[in-house]
């Protein structure tokens, strides 16, 4: 007799638990929920509107981040299976190891700190635009801790708010810290610091083939690209590349930046360095005479006046750098 309830037991668990159109055990079950799905991020993922059934820890956790939809611009959204479907293909799963069931449509929905999120972010986005007179739609901010908004929330419920974002010296590309002054309908000031994610579009230069160190750049080295740029660098000025000298090998793809370049400004880099042998081209009348093996007694530039010592007769006179281990005489001599 107990075993014939035992038996029972199991069959009736069998019924209920084991969906009808589920595969082998050994095959992924992806269970929509059956009601709405709060999302507590601006993203929808497996995991907000499905249970994974059947799969490994690791198998588990990837499906459940897959992202199926963006609810950075509406508070809710429908999922369907076939999207669910097509994201698993497109992870690389093959079609026959995965089953779905549950639902045909399962309507995903933002929580109120998803939408405080939201609000932030493109508040943040127009605030940082404006400090640093970049377009907002080129700025990109993402707030990565959900506790601090879960609190905030509570203060901002009952309406409008404002924020300022305490300036910054230089634009804060990457993983930062913001630090937030929040003013609410009423007037009242709240300080806050946000964990955020910060990117930006701009243009920067790309090599299009391998650079040789000691290479002058030409137009048909690098390409401009826009990209969302996530690392703070120093990126070479796009403007003024054509012409600079690589400082270094400068691999193909690779985004041009200041130091791949040799610094021309003055001090650092000199045409002509303290007693190099330099040609001097001194006009006379309709011609000119040339005073080779001259004596710089000082660096510079082109474009720079130095003190040049004749060998000859050991005496000093001024000369203006036209070229590597060239100078001329100047007649209106423009000391540094």
């Amino acid at each position: 007799m107990m075993k014939s309830v035992r038996y029972a037991m199991l069959l009736i668990s069998f019924l209920i638990f084991t969906p009808p159109d589920a595969s082998s055990a050994g095959d992924v079950v992806v269970a929509l929920h059956q009601t709405s799905a709060p999302v507590a991020d601006t993203t929808v993922r497996v995991g907000d509107i499905a249970n994974v059934l059947h799969a490994t820890p690791s198998q588990r956790r990837e499906i459940e981040q897959l992202d199926l939809e963006s609810l950075r611009d509406q508070d809710d959204c429908s999922i369907t299976r076939r999207q669910v479907e097509m994201r698993l293909l497109l992870a690389g799963y093959e079609r026959d190891s995965f089953n779905i069931i549950g639902p045909s449509t399962v309507s995903a929905r933002r929580s109120s700190p998803a939408k405080l999120r939201s609000k932030l972010e493109r508040l943040l986005e127009s605030e940082l635009g404006e400090q640093f007179a970049v377009a907002a739609e080129r700025v990109d901010i993402r707030l990565t801790q959900t506790p601090q908004l879960a609190t905030l929330e509570q203060k901002l419920s009952a309406g409008e708010f404002a924020v300022e974002l305490v300036p910054r010296n230089e634009f804060p590309i990457g993983r930062t810290r913001l630090a937030v002054a929040i003013i609410d309908s009423d007037g009242n000031q709240y300080s806050h610091s946000f964990d955020a994610q910060v990117s930006l579009t701009m243009t920067v230069a790309i090599a299009s083939q391998p650079i040789a160190q000691g290479t002058v750049l030409k137009p048909d080295m690098f390409r401009l690209v826009e990209r969302s740029i996530t690392q703070s660098a120093d990126y070479a000025n796009p403007d003024n590349a054509v012409g600079r000298t690589a400082s270094r090998y400068i691999a193909s793809n690779s985004i041009l930046l200041t130091n791949h370049f040799q610094n021309t400004r003055s001090g650092n880099f000199q045409t002509v360095k303290r007693n190099d042998l330099v040609d001097v081209v001194i006009s006379v009348g309709q011609g000119e005479i040339r005073l080779k093996n001259a004596r710089a007694m000082e660096a510079g530039q082109i474009g720079e006046t130095i003190e040049i010592l004749n060998p000859q007769t050991n005496r000093r006179f001024n000369a203006s750098i036209i070229g590597p281990n060239l100078a001329t005489v100047s007649s209106t001599p423009r000391r540094r």
